[in-house]
């Protein structure tokens, strides 16, 4: 009776914490897309080491924190909460770093933004320790600042400049035949890590070509996935390398089989690695991975799907995370240094980790699509058992409003709209007036492609900043945030002429004003009042 007591009691402390598989159910869930407590780390043995692969997918330039809204069903109003930014995504790698001292982090793709600068991009990546980064599919598609050609010019910048290698293995010049051999560009990148040797490629995908326009790769080729694959990762065991990592922008739909299986939305569906046939491969990636020799790679980072992966297809581990800086993907592997080979029974795949700023307290995470979770309760988020470190509200510091109208202006009849910035045409007039709310995202948008159809003149005061050779997108000398909400001052005749001005006249912080003849405007506002005659 006492063996039988002590087994159930072993049982039931096993059993205690629920397992992802657990989660599966359409109302409720813990730690869905956190990793909170301390980890069972297995001990090594005499002749094993213990490699972490970490990967971001699809970021798109975004650096600051982002803040999600939403509703459940236990409160009548909207709430909030704040995920990415580099603080919280720093910390996170600190504490990955310090739990399993040994991590590989790489970026698969889509690194740049109609927003960020080359600089800016760079100096992302390289704070935060990246080891290799590749380019993707948008990264290709930019509208490019008039001081660049093509696609080729952006990366040769970023390469240069950046301490962050950027691998492109399939990548060739027409005029030498040649990988490129741009100067921070490799071909491909064996880093020891602890004495062991870790192999990157980094391909861009076969489908880059009928996906972007001529003049933004002219002068390039790819060459097939599979042919560089083989080329570079023989290269890359013949000098040692223990595992391949490929780094390439390309998914497959590892989550709508299993979502339809279990009657759930696709971002509740926790993935068995090992799980066969659940993986649609019909696609460009899904071809690659069966077309693959076995144990030639040992993980392919994937993107541009912007859905999970965690699998292995054909003994290949695929793993991806959210975009734009929300989550990360990692894996453990246990390497044997004496046969230089994984052991495939000690690998440990992770479901992506969100960056939270917090936790509900409900759920152990900051995942906020269940409707049935009471949301209102937060908690500290922690990860890999330890409290994170950073700010959860870093506004950047507000820039001191300068006055434009003096007393005599407002005897004049002069009244003052405080707006962030106004979209006229460069002549004096009568019209209605407008102000708008515009979100930051959706300005970017617009602002570059006024930019391209000139008429990037028609901002006041100008958004463009040139620094060197690259285009800045600002308001008052500071960068666009996506998730902030700017006013535009404009008028009735450009909202007639710009579509994308007008359809954000149905914001409800946007408004209509009475009919005006406006001055000229004052270009030394931080915060930009414009004057308006009135009738």
């Amino acid at each position: 009776m006492k063996i039988l007591l002590c087994a159930l009691l072993v049982v039931a402390s096993c059993s205690f914490k629920k397992s992802q598989l657990e989660n599966q159910k359409m109302k409720g869930h813990e730690e869905l897309y956190s990793s909170p407590d301390e980890p069972k780390i297995q001990k090594l043995g005499e002749f094993e080491k213990r490699i972490v692969i970490a990967a971001t997918n699809d970021v798109h330039g975004n650096y600051q924190a982002q803040t999600l809204e939403f509703t459940d069903d236990h409160n009548k109003t909207p709430q909030t909460t704040k995920v990415g930014g580099v603080d919280a995504i720093q910390s996170y790698y600190k504490i990955l770093r310090d739990t399993y001292e040994n991590v590989v982090l790489v970026d698969s793709g889509d690194i740049f933004s109609r927003a960020s600068s080359s600089n800016t991009v760079r100096d992302f990546y390289s704070t935060l320790k990246y080891d290799a980064l590749t380019v993707g599919l948008r990264d290709f598609n930019l509208k490019l600042p008039s001081t660049m050609n093509s696609s080729s010019d952006l990366f040769k910048k970023f390469a240069k400049d950046s301490p962050t290698p950027l691998i492109l293995s399939n990548l060739y010049e027409l005029k030498t035949a040649r990988v490129v051999e741009w100067e921070g560009t490799k071909p491909y990148l064996l880093k020891d890590v602890n004495g062991v040797k870790v192999g990157i490629i980094g391909l861009i995908p076969d489908d880059i070509v009928a996906n972007t326009p001529v003049h933004n790769r002219v002068g390039l080729f790819v060459e097939n996935m599979i042919q560089s694959t083989l080329r570079q990762a023989r290269l890359l065991r013949s000098l040692g390398a223990d595992m391949i990592v490929v780094l390439t922008h390309q998914g497959i739909d590892c989550n709508s089989e299993l979502a339809a299986e279990a009657k759930l939305p696709i971002t509740k569906v926790n993935f068995e690695p090992q799980k066969d046939n659940v993986c649609n491969l019909k696609g460009v990636l899904g071809e690659y991975l069966e077309r693959l020799p076995p144990q030639l790679v040992d993980v392919v980072v994937g993107g541009r799907n912007h859905q999970k992966m965690a699998n292995f297809v054909n003994g290949t581990l695929v793993i991806a995370g959210f975009e734009d800086g929300k989550s990360f993907s990692f894996a453990e592997f246990t390497i044997n240094t004496k046969t230089k080979k994984i052991i495939p029974e000690q690998t440990v795949v992770h479901q992506p980790v969100t960056f939270c700023h917090e936790f509900f307290k409900e759920t152990n995470d900051c995942f906020t699509e269940d409707s049935s979770v009471n949301h209102v309760k937060r908690i500290p988020a922690t990860f890999l058992g330890k409290p994170l470190e950073f700010s959860t509200s870093s506004p950047a510091e507000e820039p001191k409003t300068s006055s434009v109208f003096s007393k005599e202006d407002a005897a004049k009849g002069l009244i003052s709209f405080t707006a962030d910035i106004a979209f006229f045409p460069k002549t004096s007039g009568q019209s209605q007036l407008f102000i708008l709310a515009v979100k930051g995202s959706e300005l970017l948008n617009i602002l570059e492609e006024d930019f391209n159809r000139n008429r990037g003149g028609n901002w006041t005061p100008s958004p463009y900043i040139e620094k060197g050779n690259e285009l800045v997108l600002s308001v008052a000398g500071m960068e666009i945030e996506r998730d902030k909400v700017y006013k535009i001052l404009t008028d009735l005749e450009s909202l007639q002429t710009h579509k994308k001005l007008a359809k954000n006249m149905s914001n409800s912080e946007s408004m209509a004003l009475a009919t005006h003849s406006w001055d000229s405007f004052h270009e030394d506002a931080v915060n930009t009042q414009l004057a308006a005659q009135t009738r």
